[in-house]
């Protein structure tokens, strides 16, 4: 009963658009008044949530975001998916995919991708002729690869939550990342056929090669996190350190970019984009201890058991519930509170911990372009001053293409612990 109460309540709190965290932690603490327990509580779970080592990654990875964004590596990127795809008809949705691929791997933030690669790409593609609409969607779309291809703080908080390696979660986030950015680009073949989109100007192989040899070290920082981890050099939270080291090097001296004035502004902003992340995480931590109290885990397991003892509907289920939670709630909360009841079930159906972060963290993401929360779709619409509605329908293709892949690699286990087995 405490728990359909506190659920209701944060139903209500996200109907009239209150923040996230306040949901959360309002329901929570509603839940820990109405069930009878101490009010100290609610402080002592919310301190014990951001109680580990592992999530000092999480303002390292912004940090990285940020001076790679300010440095001049966003750039490069692109640069580089020119030489890549820029070629092929519709070139400017492929170097968008393509670019997202390659940030991937450095901010470890949907948003962040979005905002970088779009206010890039949504304005040289609706200048080239491509339907504003197309440009949001494949800007909104490609950037949740973010979350998926290491490093990504949506895996760290579920690695977290989970005691799961974070090494081996960053490995199986590769091949799925991977696919779900071919499958996009297919998608956008589609289009470029369909709407005859132009290609992007030719470089010349002299000019191609200057823009491979530039983008080395910016493509640099992938190999340090994952090298560095892989071999057991430092681990994800140092792997983070390094990163913020190496991109702060690369921007003030060789891209002679970001200057030391410029440090305050960054910081704030870092410390800002922490506080939202962590409150969040705090406070769902307590919803997630308030839930277990309540033996939500076990009533939702013996429910879903109840209904089939089926593996494969059962994960059908789970992921038909991960992709409603994404259309509504925050992708960090949701990995906390959700983790602990869904990630039993998942491991009595013989799922790996490692390949079920993986599952949930790409369910989720899909929900990060999905109304009504989705705020990679917010943060592409405001760039390209249009409303969600008028988008909406251009996201299907997509939508249905990234669904596609989740479906593969949930019931195709070596898409993802390949590479975390082969190199374990």
């Amino acid at each position: 009963m405490v728990a359909l109460i506190v659920f209701a309540f944060m139903i209500v709190l996200m109907y009239f658009n209150a923040p996230i965290a306040i949901c959360t932690g309002l329901a929570a603490l509603i839940g820990v008044a109405v069930g009878g327990y101490p009010l100290m509580v609610m402080v002592q779970r919310m301190f014990t949530g951001l109680d580990s080592f592992t999530f000092i990654a999480i303002p390292l990875f912004i940090m990285t975001g940020r001076f790679m964004a300010l440095g001049g590596t966003t750039r490069d990127l692109i640069n580089v998916s020119k030489v890549l795809v820029g070629f092929l008809k519709g070139g400017l949705a492929y170097i968008n995919i393509v670019a997202s691929m390659l940030f991937a791997g450095i901010t470890g933030s949907a948003a962040a991708d979005t905002a970088s690669i779009g206010a890039i790409m949504i304005p040289a593609m609706v200048d080239k002729g491509y339907e504003k609409d197309f440009s949001v969607a494949v800007t909104a779309t490609s950037s949740t690869i973010g979350i998926m291809i290491p490093p990504s703080i949506p895996m760290v908080v579920y690695g977290v939550a989970a005691s799961a390696s974070i090494g081996q979660l960053f490995l199986g986030g590769i091949v799925p990342g991977i696919m779900v950015g071919l499958a996009l680009i297919i998608v956008s073949a589609f289009y470029a056929k369909k709407r005859n989109y132009p290609r992007d100007e030719k470089v010349s192989l002299k000019e191609a090669a200057i823009i491979l040899v530039k983008g080395i070290p910016a493509m640099m920082t992938i190999v340090l996190i994952l090298g560095g981890i892989i071999f057991g050099f430092f681990t994800a939270t140092e792997a983070a350190g390094v990163a913020a080291l190496y991109s702060f090097l690369l921007g003030a001296f060789y891209y002679k970019e970001i200057k030391f004035r410029d440090m305050p502004k960054v910081l704030v902003e870092v410390a800002v984009i922490t506080g939202q992340t962590t409150l969040m995480i705090a406070t769902a931590s307590a919803l997630a201890w308030l839930f277990a109290r309540q033996n939500v885990p076990a009533a939702i397991g013996g429910f879903l058991t109840g209904l089939t003892d089926s593996r494969f509907l059962l994960l059908l289920l789970i992921n038909f519930w991960l992709l409603f939670v994404g259309t509504w709630l925050d992708l960090s909360p949701a990995v906390i509170i959700f983790t602990p009841i869904l990630l039993p079930i998942a491991v009595a159906c013989g799922v790996d911990p490692v390949h079920f972060g993986v599952i949930m963290v790409i369910n989720l993401g899909i929900g990060l372009f999905t109304p009504p929360v989705g705020v990679c779709l917010f943060v592409a619409c405001g760039i390209a001053k249009c409303s969600i509605s008028s988008v909406v329908k251009a996201f299907i293709p997509f939508f249905v293409a990234m669904v596609s892949v989740l479906l593969l690699i949930t019931y195709i286990p070596g898409l993802v612990m390949w590479l975390p087995g082969l190199l374990k």
